[in-house]
């Protein structure tokens, strides 16, 4: 492996906040910098073929799906059931291998510069009978990027989400406060305030990105998250 390569853990503080949008648009913005940069989905569930959250990642990134998604070394399990991964994976008689995860991702670090590796739903869920999504990010010690918004109930799900990461002693790049949906606006101010004190509380760097609806996903600054990669 490259000693330049860089490889960044995105997870979310619940399914359905973003991860995939931010996975997307953070890996555009390096693609467009750097010339070099992907994406893996670890596990698709809810989905059958191509995994849907890479295709979206391609859209936004503004390419097409590449060898590597159609031949699923980018997304090396995929899972009808809009479940765990490990409950999809059990009712098709499977379970996901952590071997094969690791195949993939060895496999997609040689072919970019800047590799970002997206989980399944929130930090805690399990992966397999053995393994939590979070631990395994833990285990190769990748920094974190950690989605979250203002939807009812994040300010305590990013902390919860916080103190699991600080737990395992690992690296938090910081944010991304994904601001698309309709939210009210005493919402987004007091929960970003809400999210800026746990960073703080937590000892982590108080780094928030925020990203906006996407016809001004331009606008976004990712700078100061990868300025110390």
């Amino acid at each position: 492996m490259s000693e330049h390569q860089h490889t960044i853990a995105v997870g979310g503080i619940d399914t359905g906040v973003g991860k995939s949008f931010c996975t997307g648009l953070l890996a555009r913005h390096l693609l467009h910098r750097f010339g070099s940069a992907s994406t893996l989905k670890l596990v698709q569930t809810g989905c059958t073929g191509l995994a849907e959250d890479i295709l979206l990642h391609r859209k936004l990134m503004g390419i097409p799906p590449t060898e590597e998604d159609t031949t699923h070394l980018s997304n090396p399990y995929v899972f009808k059931m809009p479940a765990s991964p490990a409950l999809a994976a059990s009712l098709e008689g499977q379970s996901v291998e952590e071997a094969k995860l690791d195949e993939a991702v060895c496999a997609m670090q040689a072919r970019a510069s800047w590799l970002l590796v997206e989980g399944a739903g929130g930090l805690l869920v399990p992966v397999n009978d053995s393994l939590l999504l979070l631990d395994y990010f833990a285990r190769h010690n990748w920094p974190l990027l950690l989605v979250t918004s203002p939807r009812l109930g994040s300010i305590n799900h990013t902390r919860l989400s916080l103190e699991a990461v600080k737990n395992r002693g690992m690296r938090l790049l910081g944010l991304a406060y994904n601001l698309y949906g309709n939210f009210d606006a005493l919402m987004v101010r007091d929960t970003l305030k809400e999210c800026r004190q746990a960073l703080k509380d937590y000892g982590f760097p108080e780094q928030i990105v925020l990203v906006p609806d996407i016809r001004e996903s331009e606008s976004i600054n990712w700078d100061p998250l990868l300025a110390g990669l």
